[in-house]
């Protein structure tokens, strides 16, 4: 089962983010383009995202589109992450994927409630380690994965192959 991780808006200057008051330094999606690597970290309602390189110990997604609102989004990706600004209605939304790498881990919670990380893949501290062992192209379901387990991107086509290692 897909898992969708929510991230809520950032509004930038003046900060306003479904009615608590934050600052945003400056828009991250702004300049961000399909391929970049993103860090997403703080509470739901203070969404923190900095971009990262791909692979790094930091990054825990990929950007795979760039939208003016999350309706536009592929219906499969992972999460989002959207920006309005404070004195108009201009929006910016990256479209995201978790930042997969064959051989790493991940830990994936599997109710959703927090962002995945990625993590070494012998630290048994790790809650819901999985390590992704081959990505798929033109395939859209786990039966051609080894393990048997993976996360299907239908729109898109293309199927992440996992093994459990917790």
């Amino acid at each position: 089962m897909r898992t969708l991780f929510v991230v809520a808006s950032c509004a930038t200057a003046a900060g306003l983010v479904a009615g608590v008051l934050t600052s945003c330094a400056r828009p991250p999606t702004e300049d961000m383009v399909v391929g970049d690597c993103v860090k997403m970290d703080g509470p739901p309602d203070r969404p923190e995202a900095t971009e990262a390189s791909c692979g790094s110990p930091e990054s825990n997604f990929k950007v795979v589109a760039t939208v003016a609102d999350t309706d536009e989004c592929p219906s499969d990706v992972d999460s989002y992450y959207s920006m309005r600004a404070s004195f108009s209605d201009q929006r910016s939304t990256i479209c995201m994927d978790i930042d997969w790498v064959v051989g790493d881990c991940m830990s994936i919670d599997p109710d959703g409630a927090r962002d995945p990380i990625r993590v070494d893949c012998a630290d048994g501290s790790a809650p819901g380690r999985q390590r992704a062992t081959q990505i798929l192209t033109d395939v859209a379901g786990v039966d051609q994965c080894a393990s048997g387990l993976g996360y299907p991107y239908d729109e898109r086509n293309f199927t992440v192959c996992v093994e459990d290692v917790s």
